[in-house]
């Protein structure tokens, strides 16, 4: 029987986001540590969000992990301190003892869906990202239900500064920034949440650029629509449908599709390398966009990554620019001599995830005694199925 594995993390690490026990960054993947509890997670990961220096795990038992900074309570929990580099579970009181379902990250504050369908939003938010007013920008909220009674919240995506969720009947509905129309008309700062209007279609799936909201309807006939800005032709260089869409993600200025069938289709902004290489490899299964740059999951368990990378975040073997372009960097893990298959990849701001499951009855390794003996405190998918 497989056994829980081990999380990775590598990139940008300056507040702690990335949960390895320290506050540097590095192109190495480094197994994240839990306070108090080593590096095994007591349940499967289900999806990692990243926002601008701090990072969620969200568990498939409905358990909420943070790590980075903790500034104007923009990780789910009290700043006792400015920053942590090790994950701290968020009691659920934070969510009136709920489970979470479904959570994001924007650059200084977060949102998460618990299995009630109640929507909590924590950090700052000048620009409407709480969603509970106009002028309210700081510390947590519960929101109002502001949906019908008889529709549940599939699916969740937050950009730097918007946020929009998608609903059982696929009605979308949004708050935050949207002075570039990233959530419909009028273009204009939505302090409360606002449906978007005339999508034509039932949408299934949501993910957010910076300044841009690209929602996918089922695989069928795949339907799509970009809303916001047309900056790197976002929105004018998208195909007229993505039938059979398996995967899809968005970095701040790009798109990301993976097809049934492995196709992989990319459109934005690359002049860091953004949309990958021309040259073919295995099909992907999976897709992961952070930022600037992006991870996939392949078909024969590899993990490759490309774009920006400056910070480590691809790994190593950048050019001078730390640009992955023109080529998929395929990125190894340390594995402590344990048979593992990887099983989800994550990336948020200049951060990128990776995480293992352990095969043929093998256990964790031990963790060292000078990790587990720190407890110091100091200054963020797709998952397989």
């Amino acid at each position: 029987m497989a056994g829980l594995g081990l999380l990775y993390a590598f990139g940008s690490n300056a507040c702690g986001q990335l949960g390895i026990s320290h506050s540097e960054d590095t192109n190495d993947p480094e197994p994240c540590h839990i306070f108090d509890g080593g590096w095994q997670w007591p349940a499967p990961i289900d999806t990692i969000k990243g926002g601008g220096c701090h990072t969620l795990v969200l568990l498939e038992s409905g358990d909420l992990y943070v790590s980075g900074s903790l500034k104007d309570r923009r990780a789910c929990i009290d700043p006792a301190t400015e920053a942590i580099s090790k994950f701290h579970k968020v009691p659920s009181t934070a969510f009136g003892g709920a489970k979470v379902k479904f959570c994001s990250a924007l650059w200084e504050a977060s949102v998460t869906v618990t299995n009630e369908d109640r929507i909590y939003t924590f950090g700052l938010g000048p620009k409407g990202e709480l969603g509970v007013g106009e002028g309210v920008i700081g510390a947590s909220h519960d929101m109002d239900r502001f949906w019908p009674l008889d529709e549940h919240v599939v699916d969740l995506a937050s950009g730097m500064s918007h946020t929009v969720i998608v609903l059982s009947n696929g009605d979308v509905y949004g708050w935050g920034n949207g002075r570039k129309g990233q959530l419909g008309e009028p273009p204009e700062v939505v302090w409360r949440p606002r449906k978007v209007p005339n999508l034509g279609f039932k949408v299934v799936r949501a993910v957010c650029g910076r300044e841009f909201t690209y929602l996918v309807g089922d695989d069928d006939a795949g339907l799509h629509a970009v809303l916001g800005s047309d900056k790197w032709n976002v929105r004018s260089d998208a195909p007229a449908a993505i039938p059979g869409w398996e995967d899809v993600g968005a970095s701040w200025g790009s798109i990301f599709v993976i097809t049934c069938s492995g196709d992989f289709l990319s459109w934005g902004r690359n002049d860091h390398g953004q949309l990958g290489s021309d040259h073919r490899i295995e099909p992907f299964e999976y897709i992961a966009a952070g930022s600037e740059h992006a991870l996939a999951l392949t078909l024969h368990d590899n993990v490759v990554a490309w774009g920006w990378g400056e910070h480590g975040n691809c790994g190593r073997g950048m050019d001078e620019r730390g640009d992955v372009k023109g080529k998929w960097n395929k990125i190894k893990p340390d594995t402590f001599g344990k048979a593992s298959r990887v099983l989800g990849v994550a990336a948020g701001c200049a951060t990128s995830f990776l995480w293992t499951q352990f095969t043929n009855g093998q256990s964790p390794p031990t963790l060292p005694a000078d990790i587990a003996s720190n407890s110091q405190l100091s200054h963020k998918i797709q998952k397989r199925r």
